[in-house]
């Protein structure tokens, strides 16, 4: 029986729309995990030397903004989208669940990973008292260890099944991780005495 991986290879149309959804999905429970914390986790939950729930350097203030719908990103995901579908039509049948299974899977993992820290936030409104300052190298090593985590899951799940798509979501896992160790290059050090900002 072939799955909806099969399916979607068979239609690049509809994989450049499912594409366009996830990229959207994605954008979207950024920006309510961004005004979940701005309302009500601001007091407990705060990260340094930049103050951000997003940790692509390149999307920090557009997030900051708000917006559902940031024209800029829906450009990018509409190219994206595109490429991807037009990706699907060109290459064999045999390579379109792994394409898929690497491309739908960076974001199925960052997805469940905003509404993992969504839901935290809205269960965080009550019951928490006191304020964790976070460096955002910590923050990206804490994001690359999920990630690693999450890895492991698809890669036993890619072994026992051995699901072409499954092996492409673990390797978007691995490139997952990878991308958080190359965002810690671009913040600065931890210093030696390192102190919230408040008190520092």
């Amino acid at each position: 029986m072939a799955g909806l991986a099969e399916w979607f290879g068979a239609h690049p149309v509809a994989t450049g729309i499912a594409t366009l959804i996830l990229m959207l999905v994605d954008w979207c429970l950024t920006v309510l995990q961004h005004r979940e914390r701005a309302r009500h986790s601001a007091n407990h939950y705060r990260s340094y030397p930049v103050d951000t729930v997003e940790g692509n350097p390149a999307l920090q203030k557009a997030v900051k903004r708000g917006r559902l719908l940031e024209p800029k990103h829906f450009v990018v995901a509409v190219l994206v989208s595109a490429l991807v579908a037009a990706t699907v039509w060109w290459i064999p049948v045999a390579a379109r669940p792994l394409l898929l299974g690497y491309v739908w899977g960076l974001f199925f993992i960052v997805s469940t990973t905003h509404l993992s820290n969504l839901i935290g936030y809205v269960g965080s409104r009550r019951g928490i008292h006191g304020r964790v300052w976070m460096h955002q190298r910590t923050g990206y090593l804490v994001q690359a260890g999920r990630y690693v985590g999450v890895t492991a899951l698809l890669g036993a799940l890619a072994l026992c099944s051995g699901s072409v798509f499954v092996i492409g979501a673990a390797v978007a896992g691995v490139t997952s991780t990878a991308r958080q160790l190359v965002w810690i290059r671009k913040v600065p050090a931890i210093p030696e005495k390192d102190a919230a900002p408040e008190t520092a």
